[in-house]
Order: C-alpha cells, then structure tokens, then sequence
C-alpha cells in the first residue's frame, strides 16, 4: 500500500491540502474533492458519538462546532450580518400581542385584544428578549431552544433561551431527541460541566418541571439539528469574505508584481566587501519596497543620477519599468459582484430591503420596495413566526389562559403619502 504523504512533502510536490477532503495539485493543475455519496445528516458529524460516561452527544458539525464556525463566517462578511438582521426584524414586525380569532362572513379574521393577564405574564418572563435571542437563534442556525422551567403549581415561571452554541442533542433511536446537553464552551468540552436537560414531552407536558424545547423547521434527513437555508450560499460567502483580503494586502503591499527595477551591478562595489555589499543591498532593498507601496506612496516621484561615456552617451543607470498586469483589481471586483449576488440570493429577501448594493441599482421606487416588503411578509415570515410561537403556546395551556386568546405577531404596514403622511398605519395584525 502507497505511502500517504505528509503535509511538507505534498507541499515540496506541489500538492496542497486547502480544506477537509480538498487538495489543489498544482503541477497538473487540478483540484481533488473526496466526496461521500452515503446518505447522512449533513448538519453533524458522521464520525462516532462523542461519549463520556452516560453522555452520549451527537456533534454538531465536524468539529462539534458548527454554530460557532458558522457565526464566524457571517461575521466574515460585509453583507451577511445586515442581511439577517433584516430578515430578523421583518419575522418579529412590531412584536407579541394578544389577539382572538373569530368567524365572520365565512372567512377567519384575527383582531387584537386586551388580556391583561397575558400581557403581565409576557412582562414577567421578558418576552422581548426571549423572542429576540429565538429569531437570531433561528434565522443564524436554522434552530432555537428555550429552557421552560415551571413552578410547584405545575406554571410557566420561567422561559430561558439559550444559544445554539451551547446546546447539542442526545443521541437516541427515537424519532426525536429525549434530552439536550448544555455546555458553556464545547471548545473546551469537560464532561464534569456538562448540563443535562429533558426534551419537551408533548403528550404529557407537564412530566418534567425544566426542559427544553426545540424549535426548527423539518429539513428532510436532519434529525438533530436543522439546516438554515442560508447554509447554502457557504462557498460564495468564503469567496465574498476574501475580495476584502485581497484589497487591504494589496493597499499594503502593492497589486501582485507592479514594478521591474533594475540596479547595475557595480552599484555595491562602493560599499567594500562581498558582506558589506550585501547589507547595502539588503537596506536599498527594503528601502525601496517601502517607497513603492502602500496607499500614502501613490504618485510619488523617483529620482537617479546617471553619467556618460566619451561620446556622450548615458551610461546605464537605475531604471524602474512598470509591469503589465492582466489580472487587476477590476477582475477582482468582478468576482466579488458575482459572490455578493449568488450569497444575498440565498437569503431569500430583497437585498435592497436591508439597504445593500449588489451591484446593481439599488432598490428601484418606493411602490417596488413597498411590494417586495409586503410580499416578504406574506410569505417569508408565517412557517417561522409559527416556530417561534410553538413555545408561547406551550405556555399557554400550562398557564390556563383565556383559550379563546392566542399570542400572535403585530406588522407594520407601509403606505403610500396620500394614504397617511407618515407613510405606515398603525400595527397590523397578520401571521399568528
């Protein structure tokens, strides 16, 4: 059997490993993928079980660290951040109320309501901040989990979140996970500081008194962990994050080879020695590669003196000739349209709602924008709002309130001018 090479000697051999399963091999100009065609879940890792005593976790992501790798790449990014925290805002509208669903004329309309019972409870466990870490939670990771802790009467007391980069599944042979493990850094996992947590129990939900309940869509294949749509645009995100590299390197150290500068040879013998020489060398060297980048060098002047022969003909001096270079910052700007386009597309909202350019014109008229935003809510935001209030309707029938009444999301509505001068109405009612 082959020898495998070691990462020096495929370097020396101009072979280079540039990610997990990925090589570059640039003596043939190719590139190897490994690829697995058996079916898994993508979203952990298909090594074993990390185990620990009775902890049997299933990884989130290669390196267990998804979430937090994840994080790193929006934060990456110039567009991502903006782009869900925009579709953030748009899924939460103008925030929690409490309304009541009644027949009328044959259609179900939905009309907001005075409960003051609900609306202290909601104060009580601070459902803005419950309802901002669960959109973030689950527009970032495609998942949230809230920590429903009840009292001795068997209510509501308290609603925790907790982020995804603390939370993993148990591993188990059910259709769902029956516990979740909380752990502060999984970085630096420790099994003594690990926290185990039951799963919601939806036929008897009041069989434990502190569990976690999961919110997430049902990506096909993803049994523990859900995948966010925006998972998808990873590759072009990676090439979005390193246009900006390019620049600042090139800003500081000058567009790839820009300059031929040529020193007669006999310009060191001055400096004596072979060793003398070669430190004058090594200073001008330096010198010169300051003088020639950077921002705050542009346009500067160089100056030499030369001599002449007999005949008066200049004798070969310092000279610095510009090198042609095919592949400029244009072609880079080029990639970088193409990335931002293909990365902000899936996002599934307008890039122009969250104030970005891509490229092109950004916008179009306001009536455009009004119909992009209305046609975003309408339907974007009703599977999600549903995954956020799965958690308050649980609470809900623990806390015996008037069933009647149902915690839903209030939206802006934007207007024209000569509807109403401020260019939006009064919180509207929609998705519950």
């Amino acid at each position: 059997m082959a020898k495998l090479s070691t990462t020096s000697e495929m370097k020396n051999n101009s072979v280079e490993r540039v990610g997990n399963d990925f090589f570059v091999l640039r003596g043939a100009g190719a590139v190897v993928q490994f690829t697995n065609n058996k079916g898994a879940d993508v979203n952990f890792s298909t090594t074993s079980t990390l185990k620990s005593g009775d902890l049997r976790i299933v990884p989130w992501g290669p390196n267990n660290l998804q979430p937090q790798d994840m994080l790193k790449l929006v934060f990456g990014n110039h567009i991502k951040p903006q782009l869900l925290l925009t579709s953030r805002d748009f899924l939460l509208g103008a925030g929690l109320g409490v309304f009541k669903r009644t027949a009328v004329g044959g259609k179900i309309v939905t009309e907001p309501v005075i409960d003051l019972e609900m609306e202290a409870w909601l104060e009580a466990i601070d459902a803005p901040f419950l309802l901002n870490s669960s959109a973030f939670n689950l527009e970032y990771f495609g998942n949230h989990f809230t920590n429903i802790v009840l009292n001795s009467s068997k209510k509501v007391e308290d609603m925790v979140p907790f982020d995804c980069t603390m939370v993993r599944a148990q591993e188990t042979l059910q259709r769902k996970p029956e516990n979740y493990y909380l752990h502060p850094d999984w970085a630096n996992f420790k099994a003594a500081d690990v926290v185990t947590r039951p799963a919601y129990d939806r036929k008897n939900p009041t069989k434990y008194g502190d569990f976690i309940h999961h919110g997430r869509d049902w990506t096909p294949g993803q049994k523990y962990y859900d995948l966010a749509a925006w998972w998808g645009t990873r590759k072009w995100t990676e090439v979005s994050n390193k246009i900006p590299l390019f620049h600042n390197s090139g800003l500081e150290n000058g567009y790839n080879l820009k300059y031929h500068i040529k020193i007669p040879k006999d310009y060191f013998v001055q400096f004596g020695d072979k060793k003398a020489q070669e430190a004058a060398e090594d200073e001008i060297m330096a010198a010169m590669n300051e003088m020639l980048s950077g921002v705050e060098n542009v346009d500067k002047a160089f100056v030499s003196k030369f001599g002449v022969d007999a005949q008066g003909k200049a004798i070969p001096g310092w000279s610095i000739e510009p090198i042609e270079n095919k592949m400029s910052d244009k072609a880079y700007d080029s990639v970088n349209s193409q990335a931002n386009i293909a990365h902000t597309s899936g996002h599934g909202i307008d890039p122009s709602l969250a104030g970005i350019d891509t490229g092109s014109k950004l916008g179009g008229s306001g009536s455009e924008k009004r119909i992009s935003y209305q046609l975003h809510i309408a339907l974007r935001t009703p599977t999600k709002r549903k995954i956020l209030l799965e958690q308050f309707n649980v609470a809900r029938k623990l806390m015996g309130f008037n069933p009647e009444h149902q915690f839903g999301f209030n939206d802006i509505e934007i207007t024209t001018l000569a509807e109403t001068p401020k260019g939006q109405k009064e919180p509207a009612p929609l998705a519950n």
